[in-house]
């Protein structure tokens, strides 16, 4: 999916900092990516491609905390 700005992307404050929680949903026919308890983007379960790894990338200009990470 093209990259857009998403009002559910919280910006950063004052510090510098902003919390976002990350959500990827698989259902039985289409697959939802969530920030913040909102769909930002959905599609089709048959359009994406996985060999079943599971995984995050971090652009190296960005400092991350991950909490919560799991597949399940």
């Amino acid at each position: 999916a093209p990259k857009t700005p998403n009002a559910a992307v919280k910006k950063p404050g004052e510090d510098g900092t902003s919390v976002n929680a990350l959500e990827v949903r698989v259902g039985a026919d289409k697959v939802d990516f969530v920030v913040n308890g909102t769909v930002v983007h959905s599609m089709p379960k048959g359009d994406m491609v996985t060999d079943g790894i599971v995984g995050f990338r971090v652009n190296h200009q960005l400092e991350a905390m991950v909490t919560g990470f799991g597949a399940k």
